[in-house]
């Protein structure tokens, strides 16, 4: 039996979401530690959104702070050219953080499920 005939369609592929998400986010870390200068690719904010999103160990945290290092990371690629072997591949793993944040978001949207003041929602009159 799969995902899809287990949660339905629409909650399985919040949960693909998810672990995309989780993989991707690792992967940021994991290049993250080469990096040895993030001043050019984004704010101030960088470093600590990084250490934040390295020391998640839930899914809502991960989330959180994976939103934090996209808002931190300013870099476009033509900034990523000046930063070294190890800026590029932080950078090009940030795109994919940035597509899989995507991905969770239209899966969430796809659910069209009621916000909790919304009519059927878990706050609504």
């Amino acid at each position: 039996m799969s995902i899809d005939d287990l949660l339905g369609p629409g909650t399985a592929a919040v949960v693909k979401a998810r672990h995309n998400l989780e993989t991707t986010a690792a992967q940021v870390v994991e290049m993250a530690r080469d990096v040895k200068d993030f001043g050019p690719m984004g704010t101030e904010e960088l470093p600590a959104a990084v250490a934040a999103l390295e020391s998640s160990e839930y899914v809502d945290e991960d989330e959180a702070a994976a939103r934090w290092v996209s808002r931190a990371f300013t870099a476009t690629p033509a900034d990523l050219l000046t930063t070294g072997e190890a800026g590029l591949a932080f950078g090009g793993a940030m795109f994919m953080l940035r597509t899989a944040l995507h991905n969770l978001d239209n899966a969430l949207a796809a659910l069209d499920r009621p916000g909790p003041t919304a009519p059927g929602g878990t706050f609504s009159a």
